[in-house]
């Protein structure tokens, strides 16, 4: 029986987990060799977080842009690390994630899509 109780237990933690990540208030990017997952938040906000997961062998660095003009930040993240970021947003705007290095295609970071990838999955 308590072998159950902490079976039990144990799943329900980590369900809450992944429900946690899955409703952030800002935008978390997985960088992978071959695509690039989002996860965004369900409401726009004036200042989001966005969070660059590198989950690739080589630095990833890139560059936050809003409009397709006006750089927010640039971001170096080394393997498997992470970078956090902030950035002011009016209701409108487009934001983007600009990998430089290595080169791949602009990310845009759209609220309320939930989860997605960069290329879509086959």
């Amino acid at each position: 029986m308590n072998k159950l109780f902490l079976a039990l237990l144990l799943i329900f933690q980590v369900t809450t987990s992944v429900q946690a990540i899955e409703s952030l208030d800002g935008f978390l990017v997985s960088a992978y060799d071959d695509r690039f997952r989002v996860i965004s938040p369900e409401k726009f906000k004036g200042t989001m977080e966005v969070i660059i997961e590198n989950k690739t062998l080589v630095r990833l660095v890139g560059k936050l842009t809003i409009n397709s003009q006006t750089n927010a930040s640039f971001i170096s993240v080394d393997s498997e690390k992470y970078q956090k970021a902030n950035v002011k947003l009016k209701k409108g705007d487009i934001l983007h994630f600009v990998p430089l290095s290595p080169a791949f295609q602009e990310v845009e970071l759209i609220v309320g899509n939930k989860t997605y990838e960069i290329p879509p999955k086959k």
